[in-house]
């Protein structure tokens, strides 16, 4: 669609430069994560783990049915004990499926999942750490199992899990086929108030949420106020506490809003809001005056001065 010399949009451009080219925003917003998770050394390595763990596990039958019996005993003693109530409809099976390119809500899903069943997910690589017949696996495997129990990789799970929360709404709306383009717009404007409001006030709960899951599963949380390890070789200047709150979570929702704003940006929204002022449906719901006369200044070459 997008090659530069013979796709699509570069072809109509040729024969008519004054036409505007607007992608598929259901795509726009999952290449909005993609971005993210190139740009931000901490996604990039969260993700990189994550992959190798539904690889590692959900290629295996047999790994499979041992992440579901461990599922099963961790089901029995949550019952047992009463953490967890019978019901239909609840104590699902949950299982780990890899995200999809295209698919933001896919993210979403695994992410959840993966949070869910943690326990389970770790069980299964202390397993396979402990019966592989190759020193080799033995080694990958204790390395994906030491990341997974590290504070920073919880820190950046259920940092991801949650802006993919605020934004899942407005995922399902992308992803009707008849789309309600300004019901989208405004859910787009709302996902970005939600991520802007997280940034000033969602770093206390988030850690608080982070710590308390570290210690139903035994990680170790970091004295917030300790040095922060950059490298072996020399010493850091900066503490944990800071770390967390302006190298990833503040840059992190940073890199998201960046990304949003770059994606679906004034001239996009502009010509959408304008087009769906002129759908009949409803009898003219959502007519506008004012977005047809902005939709027509975007083209000069058709409407002159005076026309306008």
């Amino acid at each position: 669609m997008q090659g530069e010399k013979n796709g699509l949009k570069s072809l109509i451009l040729q024969d008519a430069p004054q036409r505007y080219y607007i992608h598929c925003f259901a795509h726009q917003l999952q290449l909005t994560l993609v971005a993210l998770s190139k740009k931000h050394p901490d996604v990039k390595k969260f993700f990189y783990v994550v992959t190798n763990v539904l690889n590692i596990i959900g290629t295996s039958f047999k790994r499979r049915d041992l992440l579901r019996q461990h599922q099963v005993e961790k089901l029995e003693e949550l019952l047992k004990s009463g953490e967890i109530l019978t019901g239909q409809g609840l104590n699902q099976e949950h299982g780990l499926q890899r995200p999809g390119d295209t698919r933001w809500g896919s993210h979403f899903k695994t992410l959840e999942n993966f949070m869910i069943i943690f326990s389970s997910i770790a069980n299964v690589l202390k397993d396979m750490k402990e019966n592989s017949p190759h020193d080799l696996d033995k080694l990958a495997v204790g390395n994906l199992l030491d990341k997974i129990q590290k504070f920073e990789f919880i820190f950046v799970l259920r940092l991801m899990f949650k802006m993919l929360f605020l934004t899942n709404e407005l995922n399902k709306a992308l992803q009707k086929k008849d789309q309600d383009i300004v019901n989208a717009m405004g859910l787009l404007n709302l996902s970005k108030r939600r991520l802007q409001t997280m940034r000033e006030s969602g770093l206390e709960s988030l850690m608080d949420e982070v710590s308390s899951f570290c210690g139903k599963h035994d990680i170790l949380v970091p004295e917030m106020t300790e040095d922060y390890p950059r490298s072996k070789c020399r010493k850091s200047e900066i503490s944990y506490l800071h770390h967390f709150r302006v190298e990833v979570f503040y840059a992190v929702i940073d890199l998201q809003l960046q990304e949003l704003n770059n994606r679906f940006d004034v001239v996009n929204s502009d010509l959408l809001l304008g087009m769906a002022s002129l759908n009949s449906v409803d009898s003219f719901a959502n007519f506008s005056k004012s977005r047809i006369m902005k939709l027509a200044e975007y083209y000069k070459s058709e409407f002159d001065d005076n026309e306008l």
